[in-house]
């Protein structure tokens, strides 16, 4: 959704499969969009030799933070925001320190109503699939939380962060569970795979005019 939403905008898309060896892009400037998405990876893993990509994709993000240049992160491409921007980023964990993990359709809470937000409910559903959480960067103002994720999306200047993935249509979330089936089932139980397979079509047809609204005011409000 969100290549076709930028394709809308009159961009052209680019995909870079850092993670695949492809080189970074060396001549983006004011006008063009970083997009940073997911992985089964994290900041922990920066600086690993199996993941040699992410130091080289933090210090583009944190280049062009520094010059007020947009980028949208998804997920990891969240937290590697985050991290450029100084905040830290730590596996999630309840009070007693078990990892928590949040992953499958749920509620997300937005915090007051600002030009990304506009026009939607209070709560709405997305899919959740990850197991670290971020602190909020400094300078960054909150634009939505869930109860074992307090920052699930924040914007900083020209750049936006989602904790979520609003962009994954049923097919892919049911593709996602079968490939990453340990971690499901590490979230919610030896049964997490059949049963989010089971919701997704349905909870993807549900969310889309929320899901598509909100992506396309936030590309709105970080090229504005």
């Amino acid at each position: 959704m969100l290549g076709e939403l930028l394709g809308e905008a009159g961009y052209q898309v680019e995909v870079i499969e850092a993670f695949r060896g492809a080189a970074l892009p060396e001549d983006l400037g004011p006008r063009d969009i970083l997009v940073v998405m997911g992985g089964p990876m994290g900041v922990a893993d920066i600086g690993k030799p199996e993941t040699p990509w992410l130091a080289p994709v933090v210090e583009l993000l944190r280049a062009r933070l520094e010059k007020g240049w947009p980028n949208i992160g998804v997920c990891l491409g969240m937290q590697l925001i985050a991290h450029a921007a100084g905040a830290k980023v730590v596996p999630m964990a309840n009070a007693v320190g078990v990892r928590l993990r949040e992953v499958g359709w749920g509620r997300l809470d937005f915090v007051g109503t600002n030009a990304i937000t506009r026009g939607l409910p209070a709560s709405i559903e997305v899919l959740h699939w990850h197991g670290d959480g971020c602190e909020l960067p400094m300078g960054a103002d909150l634009l939505a939380s869930t109860t074992v994720c307090p920052v699930q999306m924040f914007q900083l200047g020209k750049s936006f962060g989602m904790q979520f993935h609003p962009e994954i249509d049923g097919p892919t979330a049911c593709l996602w569970a079968k490939e990453d089936a340990e971690f499901v089932q590490a979230a919610n139980g030896p049964d997490g795979v059949a049963r989010l397979q089971a919701a997704s079509p349905e909870a993807a047809r549900r969310t889309y005019a929320h899901r598509r609204r909100l992506l396309s005011q936030a590309l709105t409000a970080v090229t504005a």
